[in-house]
């Protein structure tokens, strides 16, 4: 019973996708979720990003992972996205790195928290 209350809970977090942008080519959503990291003994949430090509296409998207104002280069997000390719972010590390951190989560008291946010994002038709 605890095994399918657990793989419940995932289902619900991965399906809980909030619609942050859409034009004719691509659509970029949100979730949040909260990853553990056993081996340093550290639990954070952050935002995963999903990535879907609407199109029949090869596409480039480029975006940066916070607000205009803030102009850092690890915030600088670029792939390729196969005809109809979906991508989302995990608590994994990888290369694209399709997540934004939100929050610390430990038993200490911690009020920050980040706002989801892109900007500069642009899609770019490879032919």
């Amino acid at each position: 019973m605890i095994k399918m209350i657990f793989f419940f809970s995932l289902f619900i977090t991965h399906n809980n996708w909030e619609k942050y942008y859409e034009d004719k080519d691509i659509l970029i959503s949100y979730t949040s979720q909260v990853c553990d990291d056993k081996a340093n003994a550290f639990t954070f949430e952050y935002f995963l990003i999903k990535v879907e090509n609407k199109t029949n296409e090869t596409l480039v998207v480029n975006f940066q992972k916070s607000n205009e104002q803030i102009n850092r280069l690890e915030d600088k997000v670029a792939f390729v996205l196969n005809p109809n390719q979906i991508i989302e972010g995990t608590c994994e590390y990888n290369t694209n790195q399709l997540r934004i951190f939100k929050s610390e989560n430990t038993i200490k008291d911690s009020d920050f928290n980040y706002e989801f946010e892109l900007s500069k994002i642009e899609v770019i038709e490879v032919y």
